[in-house]
């Protein structure tokens, strides 16, 4: 949200506080589906306060990473982590990779041996350094 452009909560709206660095960050806690215009009424059905009308929901297999609303999540997350923990002068970098075939990497045992891995040869040639993790 731009800064000039002024937010005004309903009355009694729970919010949340995240303070991280010199950051303040406030978000409202107001539900998705009051957001959406509906009220659920079982894990696959809902009323669409609009209409009245009751509609089964779209139950989607889909992974994380191909989630645009998770991605989103998992980014703001690691925004409130590095800002948390890291201060000016300080270096880091983001390691990603991926199978062979060019697919995510799911095989965490692999994802934790290459990382110790590339640990120890990272430590040996730069000396004690620390690092955050994220799933």
């Amino acid at each position: 949200m731009h800064k000039d452009k002024k937010y005004q909560l309903e009355k009694n709206t729970t919010v949340n506080a995240y303070h991280y660095g010199n950051v303040l960050e406030m978000t409202d806690t107001k539900p998705i589906s009051k957001q959406m215009g509906i009220k659920p009424i079982s894990k696959d059905e809902y009323i669409n306060l609009a209409t009245g009308m009751t509609m089964k929901f779209k139950h989607q297999n889909k992974q994380r990473i191909q989630s645009p609303e998770n991605l989103r999540k998992t980014f703001r997350n690691l925004r409130r982590l590095i800002i948390a923990n890291f201060k000016a002068g300080d270096i880091w970098l983001t390691l990603t990779y991926r199978q062979d075939d060019g697919k995510p990497m799911t095989d965490t045992a692999r994802v934790y041996h290459d990382f110790k891995s590339f640990w120890r040869k990272f430590i040996s040639k730069y000396g004690h350094c620390d690092y955050l993790s994220s799933p």
